[in-house]
C-alpha cells in the first residue's frame, strides 16, 4: 500500500509540474523521459506509467499538435508492453483524431488485435477489423483482415478442419 502511494505521489507530481511547463520543456522532458525509458532491457512498470501519464498530459494540454498522435501511439505501445491492455487499446483509438497520421492504420489493427488475443472480446476485435476494412479498402493487410474475420468465431477444431479441406482441395487440383 506504501509503495503504491509512493507511485502515486510521484505521477501526480510530475503531471503538476508538467502543467506548468511550457510546451517546448514538455517535449525537452518527454525526450529525455524516452532515452531513460528505452535503456531499460527489463521494463519498469512505475517508469513506463510515468512515461504515458507524461504523453497523456502533453497531448491534454495541447490536444492540437500533430506529434499527439505519436505519443499516443508510444503510450498505447508501453501500456500493451506493461500489460495494460484496455488503456492501449483507448490510447491507440486516440489516434484516430488524426487521419494523416502514418501509423493510424496499425493503431486500428492493433486495437483488433489486443482486443482479439489479450482482451478475448471477440465482438470488439469484429468491429475494429471491420472498421478497418471500410477505412482502408485498399491496404496491404486488408485482404488478411478479410480472413481473420471470417476465422474469428471458428473454434480450433473448425479452423484445423478448414485448412484440411483448404490443403485437400489444392492438392487434388495439383
Amino acid at each position: 500500500m506504501k509503495i503504491n502511494s509512493v507511485i502515486f505521489f510521484i505521477i501526480m507530481a510530475g503531471l503538476f509540474s508538467a502543467c506548468s511547463k511550457s510546451q517546448s520543456s514538455l517535449q525537452n522532458e518527454i525526450v529525455e523521459m524516452e532515452k531513460s525509458v528505452s535503456v531499460e532491457s527489463n521494463v519498469d512498470t512505475v517508469n513506463c506509467d510515468s512515461m504515458i501519464a507524461l504523453y497523456k498530459n502533453y497531448c491534454v494540454l495541447y490536444k492540437d499538435d500533430t506529434i499527439c498522435a505519436d505519443y499516443f501511439f508510444k503510450a498505447a505501445d508501453l501500456s500493451a508492453q506493461i500489460g495494460k491492455f484496455k488503456q492501449a487499446v483507448e490510447l491507440y483509438g486516440n489516434t484516430q483524431r488524426f487521419p494523416v497520421y502514418r501509423k493510424i492504420a496499425r493503431a486500428l489493427f492493433l486495437q483488433a488485435f489486443i482486443s482479439e488475443n489479450n482482451l478475448q472480446d471477440k465482438n470488439a476485435a469484429r468491429e475494429y477489423y471491420n472498421r478497418f476494412v471500410i477505412k482502408f479498402p485498399d491496404h496491404k493487410m486488408t485482404p488478411e483482415i478479410k480472413i481473420l474475420l471470417q476465422t474469428l468465431n471458428m473454434t480450433d477444431e473448425s479452423l484445423i478442419r478448414n485448412l484440411k479441406n483448404q490443403t485437400d482441395s489444392i492438392i487434388k487440383s495439383n
